[in-house]
């Protein structure tokens, strides 16, 4: 049997479409690319915005085209909060929520073994009695989606080992959920309220992604800062960064610690400083402002101020001036006004994000936002979007510059055109001149950095 899989969204949609894939290969079936013909197609979707939606089910149809006989299993967050919508696109077989995607090995093999026995009958009848074929009557998707409700467990699948990047950087699910509503996103109606995963379960599975040869491991969840948050949580996010800075590694394993994300409508000020103090993480966090007004933020129903999340960075460059933050921006709020877009572009100047990640308002049916007045022209969001996408180059250059003639930690990623590549602590892809290949991948290496260099910055090797 062959199968193929094709993950849209965030890191946690890609873990646990490893996690399947290793639940398939356990049953013995052959991993082929996800455009080749296959027995099986599994498609972990994502419903952010309407373009992932679309996405979604511009695949689905791909597929279907490609082996017109194969069953298609859809699962994902779209699958969860839309899941009639997709069950009635003819070419989906099953429909998987996010709760149940543990299962889906299991509901495909059966779906398999039933279209084999179907499939008998007519073959014994068309070497039979010569008796017309009946035509089948099309079937519609089998639908097995939780309600939010009963999305209270965190759904064990299993221990993950490769849910990586060139057996590099390992993505380590560590919680589900969200309760924090925020107007414009449906992720909370997808994913569920906040549950944890156990620190022992996660230390061990830090393990395996160790000894198989990892050495980035990115901690990742639907909203990371909510980790042991919950009533029942065995410890909090601070106490499982203790428990992996105190892991003792066999020789030659060392590595380190991201995470992929924190909501300052979680954490505050004190939050951060408690936690960027680990030994072991990586001096870079992802820290999504959305806006920089803070009407804009109360429409929002994110729960800080401008000034709560610009205390937030001060606390983060006081302990290391050089800490890397990233950070996402919403343009075309609905009521957003000029003034609340310059103190979006205001807060990138302040900050100096590495990165600015930039998207367009987009209304998801069934949220507050969706139902909003005052919707900003589309003209005017693509404008927006266009000056913030160019502040954020500049920051993102003037922080490269910042950092030069310092040295860093590098983990090298890969070799191109006689440069080894790899990231910085604090989140800079660095070039390495080095024309011999003797850097290897999985290396860590001390670099001093240099000036701005493609989509980098260029270095040479420490002394």
């Amino acid at each position: 049997m062959k199968v193929a899989f094709h993950t849209l969204g965030c890191k946690v949609n890609h873990y646990e479409t490893e996690a399947i894939k290793e639940a398939f290969v356990s049953r013995g079936a052959e991993v082929v690319g996800e455009e080749e013909f296959a027995d099986v197609y599994i498609i972990n979707t994502c419903t952010v915005t309407n373009i992932a939606d679309r996405k979604s089910r511009q695949f689905i149809r791909r597929v279907k085209r490609v082996n017109p006989d194969a069953i298609v299993a859809v699962t994902g967050c779209y699958a969860q909060v839309a899941a009639e919508e997709v069950a009635e696109m003819p070419e989906v077989d099953l429909v998987v929520g996010n709760g149940r995607k543990s299962e889906i090995c299991g509901l495909v093999m059966r779906k398999l073994q039933e279209a084999q026995e179907e499939a008998m009958p007519a073959e014994e009848h068309s070497l039979g009695s010569g008796a017309e074929e009946a035509c089948a009557e099309p079937k519609s998707a089998d639908i097995l989606v939780l309600p939010r409700s009963a999305l209270t467990d965190y759904e064990d699948m299993g221990q993950v080992t490769s849910a990586g990047e060139g057996m590099i950087r390992a993505y380590l699910k560590i919680q589900d959920g969200c309760d924090r509503f925020c107007s414009y996103c449906l992720i909370p109606y997808a994913r569920g309220p906040v549950r944890s995963r156990p620190k022992d379960e996660i230390i061990e599975e830090l393990r395996g992604m160790l000894g198989n040869g990892f050495r980035e491991i990115v901690l990742t969840g639907i909203n990371t800062a909510l980790y042991g948050t919950e009533d029942g949580a065995d410890c909090s996010l601070s106490e499982l960064l203790t428990a992996i800075d105190d892991m003792e590694c066999p020789e030659g394993e060392d590595f380190r610690i991201r995470l992929s994300s924190l909501e300052p409508t979680v954490v505050d000020k004190d939050n951060v400083e408690e936690i960027i103090r680990h030994r072991r993480l990586c001096h870079h966090l992802h820290l999504s402002v959305q806006s920089g007004s803070s009407s804009v933020l109360r429409s929002m129903n994110r729960h800080y101020s401008r000034e709560e999340y610009l205390d937030i960075v001060r606390a983060i460059r006081d302990y290391d001036p050089l800490f890397g933050i990233t950070t996402d921006i919403i343009v075309g709020f609905p009521g957003e006004t000029q003034e609340d877009f310059n103190d979006s572009l205001d807060i990138v100047r302040q900050t100096g994000f590495g990165r600015t990640h930039v998207f367009r308002y987009s209304p998801r049916r069934g949220t507050a936002g969706a139902a909003m007045k005052d919707a900003v022209p589309e003209s005017v969001k693509k404008e927006r979007a266009a000056v913030l996408e160019s502040l954020g180059s500049e920051t993102a250059d003037a922080f490269i510059r910042a950092n030069r003639g310092s040295v860093h930690r590098v983990l090298i990623e890969e070799s191109v055109d006689d440069h080894a590549t790899g990231y910085t602590g604090n989140y800079i892809k660095v070039y390495i001149h080095d024309p011999e290949g003797k850097l290897k991948a999985g290396e860590f290496v001390d670099a001093v950095t240099a000036d701005v260099f493609r989509d980098g910055a260029i270095a040479r090797l420490a002394n």
